[in-house]
């Protein structure tokens, strides 16, 4: 018992390294900028250009906390006395905007996930409208924590570019005295922002690409939609709109025992050939 709880613990600690290292990095690599960096900026460009950074670093600090610990669209689990073990068909299908979908069962959670409804295999739960897990929060980004996850990736872009823009302008300024400490600083920054900027901005760029064509990371990798029309690409324009503008889902995990027809089935009628068909 005691060698499970250890290794239950190792694995609790190892999932948060990448979070923690994160956090580090942005926090650090900020607090260093504004105690070395920043003073000179302000002395030589404008006074208020502390206080515009501080804003979008709190806006990127909020981000990625609600990115983090937003539950991303949990379903709960069905109960024992309504988990069927004996279920054999292990998937349905049913009809969105004309395009057939299949629903597959879950035998951990017990219920036929709904379209775009994936079982994430380290948090262990069904997650609605899921994207990826993504190691850096801890977390699985999923319907209700997307927009937080674009926002933070955004922001965070835009907040490197300005610090990387201020460093660049201090080391032509100071060029001439390579050994001082804010000069090897705003080298050290600069270096560390080139190397953080490809990943973080190929990344964003492929969201981008994604949200334009109204799909998630899974759906992309496994290709679910390369040999169909995807019926949730509603345009360019309103799948935009429905990410950063649309209000959050409720939460679909409850603490009371939930039922299973109200919580995991989707609404839907028979078809004349079996099939069933998504009411809108």
């Amino acid at each position: 018992m005691s060698n499970n709880c250890c290794r239950r613990c190792l694995r609790g600690i190892s999932r948060r390294i990448p979070c923690f290292v994160a956090w580090s990095l942005l926090i650090v690599l900020s607090t260093i900028y504004f105690i070395f960096i920043c003073p000179w900026i302000t002395n030589h460009l404008w006074k208020y250009i502390p206080l515009i950074q501080g804003l979008i670093l709190l806006f990127v600090i909020e981000n990625f906390f609600l990115a983090t610990f937003t539950d991303p669209g949990r379903y709960s689990r069905a109960p024992p006395d309504e988990n069927d073990d004996s279920e054999t068909t292990f998937h349905k299908t049913v009809e969105i905007h004309g395009t057939q979908c299949r629903m597959k069962w879950c035998q951990t959670c017990g219920f036929y996930r709904p379209p775009r409804c994936s079982h994430c295999s380290v948090c262990d739960f069904c997650i609605d409208t899921f994207d990826h897990h993504c190691p850096w929060l801890n977390n699985c980004v999923g319907r209700r924590n997307y927009r937080y996850f674009i926002c933070f990736l955004l922001s965070v872009l835009f907040h490197m570019y300005v610090v990387i823009s201020f460093c660049i302008y201090y080391l032509l300024k100071n060029h001439e005295n390579l050994s001082n400490l804010n000069t090897i600083i705003s080298i050290i920054l600069i270096i560390f922002i080139i190397l953080l900027t490809i990943p973080i901005g190929g990344l964003t760029a492929f969201h981008f690409m994604l949200i334009i064509r109204g799909r998630t990371t899974n759906e992309q990798v496994t290709g679910k939609f390369k040999s169909n029309i995807n019926p949730f690409d509603y345009g360019c324009l309103y799948n935009c709109s429905k990410i950063f503008s649309s209000s959050n889902s409720p939460k679909l995990i409850h603490n009371k025992k939930p039922s299973t027809k109200k919580s995991y089935e989707v609404q839907k009628v028979k078809n004349k050939n079996g099939t069933n068909k998504v009411i809108k």
